[in-house]
């Protein structure tokens, strides 16, 4: 989506209701877990592949892409899927807050068993990543939280394999500047370059505007892969 002066405007003045639909939110999970999510600061941005996060430090916030969250862009998210969004992000702050029962803690990682067990209290779709649609469904949290996946003895194969995969796929390997050709937008030049855990976002100027492509892709369309 290209951001212009007129969007921008239209965005920053939804932030305010926006925040306020938010705290007062999570003023009710706050009343469920006694927790004091709806203090913390929330910040907006205008990411095209971040949804939502929650950040894990002393300066703790929550934080929107209001590109998907402002009602004047194309298809936002239902109200629905927005406290679908907010309990995921508020999960996190619960898992990073609270005490979790030994037993909830078998499975590591970020969406591990510890953060489904927060889901399962205040009623968030216990999904990796936000999906629209996702919080209007009924999850078994109980079988879920009790069925430990079993062991398989290529596991730790398996979890070699992925780290060296995801090592390759998080090493940039382009140059700010560098001219790039995709099969729908044409030729275009890469603005910005930003290294995630998995992968790398590559923000390229086209004919058309700024566009986000995932650097492995890219790289499989160069190579005939795709």
């Amino acid at each position: 989506m290209i951001i212009n002066e007129t969007l921008y405007r239209e965005l920053s003045k939804e932030i305010p209701e926006l925040e306020r639909e938010i705290r007062q939110f999570y003023k009710t999970l706050d009343q469920k877990t006694g927790l004091h999510g709806s203090t913390l600061p929330i910040t907006f941005g205008y990411e095209t592949d971040v949804v939502g996060s929650f950040t894990r430090s002393d300066g703790s916030c929550f934080h929107f892409s209001l590109l998907f969250l402002g009602s004047c862009i194309p298809n936002p998210l239902s109200l629905s899927d927005r406290k679908d969004l907010y309990k995921h992000e508020y999960a996190h702050y619960m898992e990073a807050t609270m005490h979790i029962p030994v037993e909830y803690r078998f499975r590591p990682g970020l969406h591990g068993s510890a953060w489904q067990y927060c889901c399962s209290l205040i009623g968030a779709a216990p999904t990796p990543y936000f999906e629209p649609g996702k919080g209007d469904k009924t999850y078994d949290y109980d079988r879920l939280l009790k069925k430990k996946p079993p062991l398989h003895p290529s596991a730790a194969a398996y979890r070699a394999t992925q780290e060296r995969k995801n090592k390759d796929n998080s090493t940039v390997k382009f140059q700010i500047g560098d001219t790039i050709s995709h099969p729908k937008y044409g030729e275009g030049t890469i603005q910005d370059i930003k290294p995630l855990s998995s992968s790398v976002r590559l923000s390229v100027l086209f004919r058309d505007g700024l566009h986000t492509l995932d650097q492995t892709w890219l790289i499989r369309y160069q190579h005939g892969l795709h």
